[in-house]
């Protein structure tokens, strides 16, 4: 039969005691059982005294029960006192010698094992190893979640205090994650996240928690940044993470998402890039080029916080999710840091997003084709004193090319100006109706026969008006 083994051996700190301690307790056991249930006293006897009780114990040892009175009890008491008072030692002294010997022994055997099991560590458990993997991740999440903080919005609303008078409070409406961007007390986040706020608090990992002032923001990239003054004596706070490179990202490779989802802060989810060059409308209405799905979870609260790749770097920010319920759903977008990085330059340096612009209002996808039979942006009418207007667009030209690169759909006019600054000039390949010379009906507009020429044009690019700060 095969040994007995411990069921308990995967969680046991000391596996080579068990045999002691049991050894220890058959030693203990009878000891403890016969001490406090039937006492026994031994003693030598006499041959001459007490022959009766003599001869019962052929061993020449007289075993009395404690406690009897009986006749034969009285008896083998006056026997037991004879012998007693025969013995080497006391009854007393018998009884605790045999209690020193008793313990000592069960205490040998109790700490018999090898020296080296007492001073060696002890032995991790089963549950606390990590794999190489799962050490990457922990030493991810523990380097980069103090660099993201928690960010709730207040606004102004008015509160009844009694049938004749009102006052103003202040109430939380929303909040977000953000990130701490540099040393200078920055914060990047969502401008969804800090939209129509009248108070922005901004909570660090050790539950600090200060009021920030909005530098800019820029509703057409969803980006905003913040900065707050920390308390004096914390200014270790700061812990700007690491911005990397978003062009190179591929499908597949692992991303992580730090963010304080329905208000749970500092929470890790991971997943793939899912898909790049994505586009998103962004809160402003304007698309976001270049977005990066993933099906690493998001949910309201993770706005604003930063996607990492598995070196740890910031790739992108966590911005909007697609789902029936308001939930993740497994798809996820984030805006591409390069783009975060350019747009926070620009909002540090003159307080909001300097972005070109052709002032020119566009048709929906498709209504080039319906007109001409050919893809493009059909320009439907100019802004007061757009770029567009001065360098000689009209309405109803159809933009074919912004700098010698295709418009299928009117992103990607948008897109060509998201690679310019404000002055930069822009070749704009366009189709212009010109009527066919003829006598035609008057006031039938759809009797007159167009024919469409193709043109280019040099403009020089304006800048989109937007309000500093918001």
């Amino acid at each position: 039969m095969a040994p007995a083994t411990c069921r308990r051996r995967s969680f046991c700190r000391r596996p080579g005691r068990c045999s002691n301690l049991v050894a220890a307790s058959v030693v203990l056991a009878p000891t403890l059982v016969l001490r406090h249930t039937i006492p026994v006293n031994i003693g030598f006897v006499a041959p001459h005294h007490n022959m009766a009780s003599a001869k019962s114990s052929s061993r020449g040892l007289l075993l009395r029960r404690g406690g009897s009175d009986d006749g034969a009890g009285r008896g083998d008491a006056s026997s037991g006192a004879a012998s007693g008072a025969r013995s080497a030692w006391p009854h007393d002294l018998q009884s605790a010698a045999r209690g020193v010997v008793s313990f000592a022994c069960a205490a040998l055997l109790a700490f018999a094992g090898p020296v080296q099991d007492l001073r060696s560590p002890l032995p991790a458990f089963a549950e606390d190893v990590l794999n190489a993997e799962e050490r990457v991740t922990v030493s991810l999440f523990e380097q980069n979640t103090p660099g993201v903080v928690f960010i709730t919005s207040e606004a102004f609303e008015m509160q009844g205090v009694n049938d004749q008078s009102m006052r103003m409070e202040l109430v939380p409406q929303g909040s977000g994650s953000g990130w701490v961007f540099d040393l200078e007390g920055h914060i990047v986040t969502n401008y969804h996240v800090i939209q129509n706020s009248n108070a922005l608090m901004v909570r660090f990992i050790d539950g600090t928690e200060v009021q920030a002032k909005v530098i800019g923001g820029d509703p057409g990239s969803d980006v905003a940044v913040l900065k707050v003054e920390l308390p004096k004596g914390k200014p270790g706070l700061l812990r700007p993470l690491i911005k990397g490179d978003s062009s190179g990202l591929r499908v597949g490779q692992e991303v992580y998402a730090i963010g304080n989802p329905f208000g749970l802060d500092h929470t890790l989810t991971k997943g793939v890039v899912s898909g790049v060059g994505r586009t998103i409308m962004s809160f402003g209405g304007r698309p976001i080029q270049g977005a990066i799905q993933t099906d690493a979870s998001i949910n309201p609260g993770n706005s604003g916080g930063p996607l990492l790749n598995s070196a740890g770097k910031v790739i992108g920010m966590n911005t909007v999710i697609i789902s029936p319920t308001g939930a993740s759903a497994g798809v996820g977008f984030a805006i591409p840091s390069d783009t975060v990085s350019a747009r926070v330059a620009s909002i540090l340096k003159f307080g909001y997003v300097k972005r070109p612009s052709l002032g020119l209002y566009l048709g929906g996808d498709g209504l080039a084709q319906r007109v001409v039979g050919r893809d493009g942006a059909l320009i439907a009418g100019l802004q007061r004193g757009s770029a567009g207007g001065r360098s000689g667009l009209r309405v109803g030209d159809i933009i074919t090319t912004v700098d010698s690169k295709p418009v299928k759909r009117v992103n990607d006019v948008f897109k060509a100006l998201d690679e310019h600054e404000p002055g930069d000039v822009l070749k704009v390949q366009l189709l212009r109706a010109t009527e066919v010379a003829g006598d035609y009906n008057e006031g039938d507009a759809e009797s007159v026969p167009v024919t469409y020429s193709e043109l280019e044009v040099s403009v020089r690019l304006g800048e989109v008006a937007q309000e500093p700060g918001r």
